[in-house]
């Protein structure tokens, strides 16, 4: 079977944006806590840098929890959707007292520009169990398991290079620019 990527974007772009929205409420909700949240950050601020491959495997054990809770009808993949969107800002806001939001953006955005789209194709992932289910109720229309396969098989490939690719540069290069900008 042949796999076209610009129609694979078209047919899974509408959970992608829906993945992100569950993501972004939870940033919100996550900035909000932290605001009202009366810690001391740097009882917490440990700053540890593991090997990638560490990172990378708890990414990617990450990813595919999301995608997998797709399975129960998508209800915990919106939760683990808003849950890291809320520990981002959480962590963000907390991260605001010892740093300045220019340092914070500097560690977060290298390796989060490949992390974040990973977390929204697992999320896309997790969310078509539902879309399958709407379209069974609505049109009685099955599901065609090949194509659905191989469609998520290729995502999760997408998933895990842009998960390996974003724990280099969190091992690597964001201790450098943390450094650089203090």
């Amino acid at each position: 079977m042949k796999i076209n990527l610009k129609q694979v974007w078209q047919e899974e772009k509408k959970r992608f944006i829906l993945a992100g929205l569950f993501l972004v409420a939870g940033l919100f909700l996550g900035i909000t806590l932290g605001n009202y949240v009366d810690i001391d950050p740097k009882t917490y601020y440990n700053p540890q840098y593991p090997e990638w491959y560490t990172l990378a495997l708890n990414n990617i054990v990450a990813g595919l929890i999301i995608a997998a809770s797709g399975l129960l009808l998508s209800v915990p993949t919106i939760m683990f959707l808003l849950f890291n969107g809320i520990m981002i800002g959480f962590i963000s806001v907390l991260a605001t007292s010892f740093s300045s939001v220019e340092t914070i953006l500097a560690g977060l955005l290298p390796h989060g520009i490949l992390e974040i789209p990973a977390l929204l194709i697992a999320g896309a992932i997790g969310l078509k169990p539902l879309v399958w289910a709407a379209r069974f109720i609505k049109l009685k229309q099955r599901v065609d398991w090949k194509r659905e396969g191989t469609r998520i098989g290729l995502l999760l490939v997408i998933m895990t290079i842009l998960l390996i690719g974003a724990s280099f540069i969190e091992a690597y290069v964001t201790p450098s620019i943390m450094e650089w900008t203090r």
